[in-house]
C-alpha cells in the first residue's frame, strides 16, 4: 500500500515539475517566436514588392526596415475588405493580404498586383503549416513563380484564377497546381478567388464612379 502511494506521489510530483518546466520554456521562447513570425511576414512583404533589404539583419531590424521602406494604403484595404494593403514607393505594385483555412491550419499570404490591378506580379505565403513535401510546396519558388504575369480575369473578363494540372491549360488566369496536393491547391484557389472577387467589385465601382 505504501509502495503504491509512493509511486503515485512520485508520478504526480514529476508531472508537476515537467509541466512547470514546459511552461517556463514556452514563456522564455514566446517573444523570440513572435519576433521571428513578424520578421517572416516583413521579409515576404518586401520580397513581393521587389524592395531590397539586408537579409542578414536581425528579426527586430527586419521589421523596422519594412516599416521604414513600405507604405500602407488604408483606403484600398477598406475598399477591398482586407486588413492591410502595401504599396511600393513608385505606386506600381500593390501587395494585398489574404488568408483562409488550409488543410491543417490557417494559410496567410500576399497577392501582389501591378498597377492595372489585373496582372499578378508575385504571390507569397508568410504563414502555412501544410503537409511537408506536398501542400507545403506553396511556399516554394516553383509554385509561386507560376503566378507571375498571370491575370486575375479569364478571357471573358470573369474574375478568378484556376489551378490545374501542369500541361493541361494555357489560359491567362490558369496556374499549375501542386501535384499530389489537391486539397491545399483547392483551398489556395478558393481563398484567392474570394479576394479577387472583392478586388474586381471594388475596381468596377471605382471606374463607375469616375464615369
Amino acid at each position: 500500500m505504501k509502495s503504491n502511494l509512493y509511486t503515485i506521489a512520485y508520478a504526480a510530483v514529476l508531472a508537476l515539475l515537467c509541466a512547470t518546466a514546459l511552461t517556463a520554456v514556452n514563456e522564455f521562447t514566446k517573444e523570440a517566436y513572435e519576433n521571428n513570425k513578424k520578421a517572416k511576414k516583413a521579409r515576404e512583404i518586401m520580397k513581393v514588392l521587389d524592395i531590397k533589404f539586408d537579409t542578414s539583419a536581425s528579426s527586430e531590424e527586419i521589421v523596422k526596415i519594412q516599416k521604414q521602406k513600405v507604405k500602407e494604403d488604408p483606403e484600398k484595404a477598406k475598399l477591398y475588405g482586407v486588413e492591410k494593403v502595401y504599396v511600393s514607393d513608385d505606386g506600381k505594385l500593390w501587395a494585398i493580404e489574404f488568408g483562409g483555412e488550409g488543410m491543417w491550419k490557417p494559410i496567410k499570404g500576399l497577392l501582389c498586383l501591378k498597377s492595372d490591378m489585373r496582372t499578378i506580379h508575385r504571390i507569397t505565403f508568410y504563414e502555412q503549416e501544410e503537409t511537408p513535401g506536398l501542400g507545403a510546396k506553396i511556399a516554394d519558388d516553383p509554385f509561386q513563380d507560376g503566378f507571375r504575369e498571370k491575370s486575375i480575369y479569364d478571357s471573358s473578363g470573369k474574375p478568378g484564377v484556376l489551378l490545374k494540372r501542369a500541361g493541361t491549360h494555357s489560359g491567362a488566369n490558369e496556374i499549375d497546381a501542386i501535384t499530389g496536393a489537391t486539397i491545399t491547391s483547392g483551398k489556395v484557389k478558393d481563398m484567392l478567388n474570394k479576394l479577387i472577387e472583392k478586388i474586381a467589385k471594388a475596381e468596377a465601382t471605382e471606374v463607375s464612379d469616375v464615369r
